[in-house]
């Protein structure tokens, strides 16, 4: 098993590139390990280069709608469901300019 730290993006590239050639492996198998090894060093390299920042509540929010086609409005009537007064609706959609 040749395996190095991934320093830089052409050591990323080639880890990438092996993993794909890897990705139909059988678990616990000299290659299923080498796999599980990659992919471990290249989470460690994204983390670290390509950093993901975690998103607002609301614009999580957002996202799980428009990706599903969900109008606002089904969304904003579970709140008032839940009890959510008007009011706290209308200020919250304001604070995110959807109103």
């Amino acid at each position: 098993m040749d395996l190095k730290p991934i320093k830089i993006e052409a050591d990323y590239r080639q880890a990438l590139a092996e993993v794909e050639s890897l990705f139909d492996v059988e678990l616990n198998t000299p290659e299923g390990n080498k796999l599980e090894i990659l992919t471990t060093l290249i989470e460690a390299y994204e983390s670290k280069h390509y950093p993901i920042e975690l998103a607002l509540p609301y614009e999580a929010i957002l996202y799980y709608l428009e990706s599903r086609n969900q109008p606002i409005s089904s969304f904003i009537k579970g709140f008032k469901y839940r009890g959510v007064t008007e009011d706290l609706i209308n200020e919250t959609l304001n604070d995110i300019g959807k109103v």
